[in-house]
């Protein structure tokens, strides 16, 4: 389960995030983040990844629109760096960590060889 820290100051509304983001995680941080965005005041908006271990794909989808939206992330580990491209790159067509690559045979025809291609033949 995820631990959440939130600093909600003047100039800047920052998340923190350390374990794993899933369940009834992703509802408060969800909750909050709108409830924060109808604020009027200008203020920097962030969340940090650093600490997190791992997510579900409902805590994939919130940060995914969160960086869509806009806001900055912080990564400051190699694995939190991973999950940020994998935030950033929403739908990725290769598989997450731990996650097996799907490796469905493909259904397009095999291509004739070069040789032949380059001859007309």
């Amino acid at each position: 389960m995820a631990t959440i820290r939130f600093f909600d100051r003047a100039d800047e509304f920052r998340i923190e995030l350390t374990g794993r983001f899933s369940g009834d995680a992703i509802q408060d941080v969800r909750k909050t983040w709108q409830e924060a965005l109808l604020e009027t005041s200008q203020r920097r908006f962030s969340v940090d990844i650093s600490g997190m271990t791992a997510y579900d794909l409902s805590g994939r989808k919130l940060l995914a629109e969160m960086y869509r939206h806009g806001m900055n992330f912080a990564a400051r580990t190699p694995a939190s760096l991973v999950f940020l491209d994998e935030i950033a790159n929403t739908p990725r067509a290769t598989p997450r960590i731990g996650e097996a690559p799907n490796l469905k045979p493909s259904k397009r025809p095999a291509a004739p060889p070069f040789r032949v291609m380059a001859s007309g033949e």
